[in-house]
């Protein structure tokens, strides 16, 4: 964990794109918030197999969103970024789920590399944190979604999530693996750890070894030392749950961020807070294509109802970076009951406990 400002950072790097091929609208938004660093990265890419990353006809209608929350410094997590779409397109594998597995494995490999040392330490933000960058005391989580006409696939390890709103209802599309959970908890003291629960107000939180407070992430390579061990019993594993969706007519959009986000709206609070904001879908395309809406400014107001504007009352909750990317599926809404464009929100942020 980082060090906290004396009040929050929130300006956001803000974006939005579409994919013709998968009928897709996104929009994305990172803030820095009460950390004194931004160590989150994110990915939108409409094709794989667009020049950048791929020659390869197998994955032309596969698009790809990844959200990655950084602790310990931001290079693990841009890492990951500039490297885990090649990865993912060069598995040798014609099945999406293996190919995602195999990739989230191949950014430890890389990390282990010592050859990519030199380039993890040159992807600081700041010049005074570049020097001491070692992938052994630093990680990321990473929930990554492969879109396609027919299906979406989810990989996730850690605690950011993906979640999907199928005619107005949240479903989870990724578990978040925390220390507590009983799957993660048995791996963790099979491999000789320990999990520490530690109090701030009426909150406990569970902190494998004394230190993180989540299970299975990209680097954090001191807890996957045990040779005796295969990659996924290791007190932390890169091993991701990676599940697979068939796209249905009644798919609205899904929602990809890190614990920042999740930690103070639950999966249908994010939901009902989009959900509201898009309006009627019968016109939704063209204010998007005419620039009414951004979708990107959806994610900005989240961001900022999710934002604790004093960490003391909150207890630290809403106090971390916070990135948020938001897929809108455009065929989906019509087969779904969407509200009237019309209907307003209360200006209250009334998902927040303390707004």
């Amino acid at each position: 964990m980082g060090g906290l400002l004396s009040g929050p950072s929130t300006q956001k790097d803000s974006g939005d794109g579409r994919s013709y091929t998968n009928g897709l609208e996104w929009g994305f938004s990172a803030m820095q918030g009460w950390r004194d660093r931004m160590e989150d990265s994110h990915l939108a890419i409409s094709s794989l197999a667009s020049p950048a990353v791929s020659s390869s006809a197998r994955w032309r209608d596969s698009s790809l969103f990844v959200v990655m929350d950084g602790h310990g410094g931001e290079h693990v997590a841009q890492f990951c970024q500039r490297h885990f779409p090649a990865e993912l397109v060069l598995q040798n594998s014609q099945d999406c789920s293996d190919a995602l597995m195999r990739a989230f494995h191949r950014m430890d490999t890389l990390l282990m590399d010592s050859q990519y040392l030199e380039e993890l330490q040159s992807l600081g933000r700041s010049l005074a944190f570049k020097s001491w960058a070692n992938p052994e005391i630093m990680g990321c989580t990473m929930v990554a979604a492969v879109v396609r006409p027919d299906a979406i696939f989810v990989a996730n390890a850690g605690d950011s999530r993906a979640v999907l709103c199928r005619r107005g209802k949240a479903i989870d599309m990724s578990e978040d693996h925390k220390p507590n959970s009983p799957v993660e908890l048995s791996r963790v003291l099979r491999a000789g750890g320990t999990v520490v629960q530690q109090h701030v107000g009426n909150h406990v939180h569970y902190r494998i070894n004394g230190n993180l407070n989540l299970s299975r992430s990209i680097g954090d390579l001191l807890y996957k030392q045990n040779h005796t061990l295969s990659a996924e019993e290791q007190v932390i594993t890169c091993h991701p749950d990676v599940r697979c969706f068939s796209r249905q007519a009644d798919d609205e959009f899904m929602i990809l961020a890190c614990d920042g986000v999740w930690d103070v709206l639950s999966s249908q609070e994010a939901v009902d807070f989009v959900r509201m904001r898009l309006g009627s879908f019968a016109d939704l395309a063209f204010r998007l294509q005419e620039g009414r809406l951004r979708l990107s400014s959806i994610l900005e107001e989240m961001l900022d109802a999710c934002v604790s504007p004093d960490l003391a009352q909150t207890m630290g909750i809403g106090g971390d970076n916070m990135t948020a990317l938001l897929v809108v599926f455009s065929e989906g809404g019509r087969q779904a009951n969407w509200l009237d464009s019309t209907s307003v929100l209360p200006t209250q942020s009334w998902m927040c406990p303390y707004r």
